[in-house]
């Protein structure tokens, strides 16, 4: 009883600690709000492509390419959008970068069903997707003018894609949560450390670990409070999601939440000060928010990220999580409920034991 005494204590301690510095929050709000306002503007929105169309046939066939062209689009929208039709106008455009592409129609067009296609290859994922986009617009006229052409059909799981603002929106509001219950957490305890009160805490009959337990409790629970401008623009770029599905995803993110807590005070332990634990924090983050399930799904990932994501923590949070958030898994699975408990314990204890061990180490700086 005298031990949960003393945590609510350290725990009330900390929120007004947090209260009169809301410095130690203003970081954990704007981050995740940057990046997914970043991410929904560059690859949210309607990305169709300015392109030019020339067209020296001016048959029937060559009209249907060009209608082809511009009704060819993909989830997120048409996937070009013809601003010009003069060669030379279009020659000159897509030297000074204004165009994305240029189609040109030969005259011969009818009869040898060749087109030609200029753009810059200044990367391969550019590449990537202007194959992807001209494949999609010619099999769509050769089906149009072919009958007994081979047509794709996915069997996708639910009838209507999820956005991509909408699951970027979803990811950001679980890299909020967990980025502020580390950072908070971390942030709490190192007041301690940088204002030497750890010595006072040390003094006390329970002992440092209370320190740590305290500073990850009051982390925990700010973060509800940090991520709430995350949700707010989540909303307004149209990441929705029904509350039983929220209710089921809270079951993985909760833990996930405590387990970023007790991480925070092991971090704040060893890097000791703001200026270090900071940097840190907010930059494994944005790693693990692009590069482990919150931008794209980790299956469509590169083989070297794919890899690095199968011992990465924070990538079981987001894959376990996102389609539960999106309905397409009715409840998380037992043992993953199960992992992200037992990962909750392992952290929250090993903060604690780091917290009390850390009261004996040497003091060089003062007092």
């Amino acid at each position: 009883m005298t031990a949960l005494r003393a945590l609510a204590a350290m725990t009330t301690r900390n929120l007004r600690i947090a209260r009169r510095r809301p410095e130690l929050l203003v970081q954990t709000m704007a981050l995740p709000v940057v990046v997914l306002v970043l991410a929904s503007l560059i690859f949210g929105a309607s990305d169709s492509w300015p392109i030019a169309v020339v067209d020296e046939a001016e048959t029937a066939q060559s009209r249907q390419l060009t209608h082809t062209i511009d009704e060819t689009q993909g989830p997120t929208g048409h996937y070009f959008r013809v601003v010009e039709t003069d060669a030379t106008a279009a020659a000159t455009q897509l030297l000074d970068g204004r165009l994305h592409m240029t189609i040109t129609i030969p005259p011969d067009f009818d009869t040898t069903g060749v087109v030609e296609v200029a753009t810059y290859n200044i990367n391969t994922d550019a590449m990537k997707n202007v194959r992807l986009r001209v494949t999609t617009m010619a099999n769509l006229f050769d089906s149009a003018a072919h009958a007994d052409q081979i047509t794709a059909i996915i069997d996708r799981a639910k009838p209507v894609d999820v956005p991509r603002t909408a699951f970027m929106g979803g990811s950001a509001v679980i890299l909020a949560l967990l980025l502020g219950a580390a950072l908070i957490s971390a942030n709490l305890y190192a007041v301690d450390s940088e204002h030497r009160t750890e010595k006072e805490i040390a003094l006390t009959p329970l002992g440092s670990y209370i320190a740590g337990l305290g500073a990850a409790a009051a982390g925990w629970i700010l973060a509800f409070v940090a991520t709430v401008p995350t949700v707010l623009v989540a909303l307004a770029f149209g990441a929705r999601a029904e509350p039983d599905d929220v209710f089921r995803a809270t079951m993985i993110v909760l833990p996930a939440t405590a387990a970023a807590a007790g991480v925070g005070v092991l971090v704040a332990v060893g890097l000791r000060t703001h200026r270090v634990i900071q940097p840190a924090l907010i930059l494994v983050a944005l790693g693990s928010y692009f590069a482990s399930g919150g931008f794209i799904s980790v299956s469509a990932l590169p083989p070297l990220a794919r890899a690095i994501n199968a011992w990465w923590p924070p990538v079981y949070v987001f894959e376990w999580s996102n389609p539960v958030l999106h309905g397409f898994t009715s409840s998380p699975a037992l043992g993953a409920v199960a992992s992200l408990c037992g990962a909750t314990v392992l952290a929250v204890a090993l903060a604690a034991l780091a917290a009390q061990r850390a009261s004996r180490r040497k003091v060089s700086h003062g007092q």
